[in-house]
């Protein structure tokens, strides 16, 4: 496909996007619960596509993470089922809020969806987009191309079948190069990249369009003084329980040194027998190796050289995300100390405190350049949740970092206002009498 015919296929979703944008809400969400009713009637014939995108794999080398993200269950595809039922039942974003000067919400316009894996990722940001009246071009990689036909198929029909334009929800053609479409910005109104780090930032410094890129992973923990060793165990192994992408995984714990006569390294050999592999700093290796030395004085459980050595200093990874079994520790002397340790290195979408102080938790709060921090809670991401007591519910696609490109447009959880925009409206009261 020439430039040109890539630039009139975009024009083809910007025209769609402008009719969209003109079609009650209630005709909207009905769509949504249609679209889910036909996933859900045609379901074995997608996870019949992803057999087949999982066979094929095999010969590409694909990575064995993206491979996982890659397998459809029948768990996974239920969940982006319910996501589109609960999208729909959510209140109309196009707001206006009135007054004098008051402001309209608006759609964007055109939103290109590329990842890696994830095939009913692709459905949930579709679902988000017509909810709030943008189209969506999606652009998955090779690995998931029978998956993602299925599924555009299928919405294709359902989009037809209800006098939707059937540009609301295409896939980019065989043949066009990632790099071609995210720098079409006469109708591409963004570009959200969704993947392994290194697949995010890429597109990110590629794209000419404004560009959302979502964060996974390399979140910190800082266990202070007056924290709990127990709760710092309890939310490190929930965080890492996200199907099937773990966003919010703490992948590092700064340590307050205080922690180093009060049961650390038994603390340590706890991650490891839940299947971690524990990592850390020169300080925390140290340590642990002479407290495994020290603790196993009988032959009989002497440790080995290679369990000694299962906590090493990784330096040169503490701002790159694991996506794995893997958790370093860092210990540090102070609150400080830990501040400026985590905002040097953590991805800046969530971190978690333990404090029994107030002060410190103020500090924390005020200094730590992140979207989202925990205080004393759980950072486990779940694309549905119900927030409150009132039960409503939140759609999340995915979280946005501080710290990236782009970012700064809507940092945090990437909901379906974070695919709006706003326009101002002036009104003169002289005018209108």
């Amino acid at each position: 496909m020439s430039p040109e015919d890539l630039t009139g296929f975009i024009y083809k979703s910007h025209a769609a996007a402008l009719q969209l944008a003109q079609i009650p809400i209630k005709e909207r969400d009905s769509l949504l619960l249609e679209l889910a009713e036909v996933i859900k009637k045609h379901k074995n014939a997608i996870l019949e596509a992803n057999t087949l995108d999982l066979e094929s794999s095999r010969d590409m080398a694909v990575p064995e993470i993206v491979l996982e993200w890659l397998k459809l269950t029948p768990e996974r595809l239920n969940h982006a089922i319910e996501c589109l039922r609960q999208l729909s039942g959510l209140p109309d974003p196009l707001t206006l809020h009135v007054g004098i000067n008051g402001y309209q919400r608006i759609p964007l316009g055109v939103v290109a969806f590329v990842y890696e894996g994830f095939p009913q990722l692709g459905l949930i940001a579709a679902g988000m987009c017509l909810k709030v009246g943008n189209t969506i071009i999606l652009k998955g990689g090779n690995e998931g191309t029978y998956t993602q036909e299925a599924i555009a198929t299928i919405a294709k029909d359902v989009l037809l079948s209800r006098g939707f334009p059937e540009a609301c929800m295409t896939s980019v053609p065989k043949g066009v190069a990632l790099k071609e479409l995210i720098v079409q910005e006469k109708y591409l109104r963004l570009v959200i990249p969704y993947g392994r780090p290194s697949f995010v930032q890429q597109v990110s410094k590629q794209a000419t369009v404004s560009a959302l890129p979502i964060s996974m992973g390399n979140c910190y923990l800082y266990l202070s003084a007056s924290g709990s060793l127990d709760f710092a165990k309890e939310i490190i192994l929930n965080s890492r329980k996200g199907e099937p992408d773990a966003v919010n995984a703490i992948e590092k714990v700064v340590v307050h040194q205080s922690w180093l006569d009060r049961g650390l390294g038994e603390w340590i050999v706890r991650l490891q027998k839940q299947g971690l592999v524990v990592r850390g700093c020169a300080w925390t290796t140290t340590y642990f190796r002479n407290f495994l030395e020290e603790n196993h004085s009988d032959e009989t459980d002497k440790p080995s050289q290679a369990m000694i050595d299962k906590a090493i200093e990784l330096e040169d990874v503490w701002g790159q995300s694991y996506l794995d079994e893997t958790i370093a520790i860092k210990v540090v002397q102070d609150t400080e100390e830990a501040i400026a340790w985590i905002n040097q290195y953590s991805s800046g979408h969530a971190d978690v405190l333990l404090t029994d102080s107030l002060s410190e938790r103020d500090r924390f709060v005020s200094r730590i350049n992140s979207s989202t921090i925990f205080v004393n809670a759980h950072s486990r991401f779940s694309r549905c949740a119900k927030i409150g007591d009132n039960g409503n519910v939140k759609i999340a696609l995915g979280m946005s970092s501080l710290k990236t490109r782009g970012a700064s447009r809507y940092p945090g959880m990437i909901d379906i206002y974070a695919l709006t925009t706003t326009k101002q409206v002036l009104t003169s009261s002289w005018s209108l009498r």
